[in-house]
């Protein structure tokens, strides 16, 4: 009887790791996805550790507003700088629970170094992230730690000429999420995809005329992703409710593509 006590009493105390009182990095926090989670999350009482680039102003307001939002600087366009943000994000806090990986760019390709800077961007700096963040999660005290990688629908459906690098950078972190999923699921660290389709904001309202309507003609509702449901999800996953769903892609897609 005290056996079964105890292991209950870890298994409550194991879910709890997720429950409230969190320490959140979210990468790209100055984008439309990434701002409304931050607001979300703090709202929610968790500490926040917010990524951006050069965009902060709204940010600075948040952190101005409450204590529990913290804000670093970092170029994910240059991976070799990510152990730097790395250093810098663990600066204050002992601990990190959750990473969020946000950020993103969906630009044109048009020569090689546009190419480049999507792959860094969306991908390689991310994937080092999620690298940092295992090593840590293997170290702290609690071992346990969980990954939400903003994934998208063009990583199975794929996007018009001039776009096709956003697409394959989101295939690459998806493909990469399900490895570090299954490889760590032992360690007690989550790892899940949320792969929306086009969603409402700028980015969507940056893509040249003609690719915004291809976008939401294939969306059979005819309308983007509400920013406010990728947050939605993301809580849920957060919640740590459910472990056994790592290595999960979630999709938001609408009914735009079954796979």
């Amino acid at each position: 009887m005290i056996k079964k006590l105890c292991n209950l009493i870890a298994i409550i105390i194991n879910l709890n790791i997720f429950a409230e009182g969190r320490v959140i990095l979210i990468t790209g926090a100055s984008g439309d996805i990434g701002l409304a989670m931050t607001k979300h999350f703090v709202g929610q009482d968790d500490t926040v550790i917010c990524h951006y680039f050069s965009n902060k102003g709204e940010l600075e307001k948040l952190q101005q507003a409450s204590e529990k939002v913290r804000l670093v600087q970092a170029d994910f366009s240059q991976p070799e700088s990510i152990q730097t943000f790395w250093a810098e994000v663990l600066k204050h806090d002992e601990h990190v629970d959750i990473v969020i990986n946000a950020a993103g760019i969906e630009q044109e390709e048009k020569v090689l170094t546009d190419t480049q800077k999507i792959l860094n961007i969306n991908y390689l700096s991310q994937r080092l992230v999620c690298d940092y963040a295992i090593e840590h999660f293997m170290n702290i005290k609690k071992q346990r730690g969980m990954i939400i990688n903003i994934g998208s629908r063009a990583a199975y459906r794929g996007l018009p000429k001039g776009y096709y690098v956003y697409a394959d950078s989101k295939a690459a972190l998806t493909k990469y999420s399900q490895d570090i999923a299954r490889d760590n699921a032992k360690n007690n660290i989550l790892v899940y995809v949320i792969a929306p389709g086009p969603v409402e904001g700028k980015m969507f309202e940056s893509l040249k005329p003609d690719v915004k309507k291809q976008c939401l003609d294939s969306m059979p509702a005819g309308q983007t992703v509400k920013v406010q449901e990728v947050v939605d999800m993301a809580d849920f996953l957060a919640s740590g409710k459910v472990p056994s769903a790592t290595g999960g892609v979630f999709d938001l897609m609408g009914a735009s593509w079954a796979h």
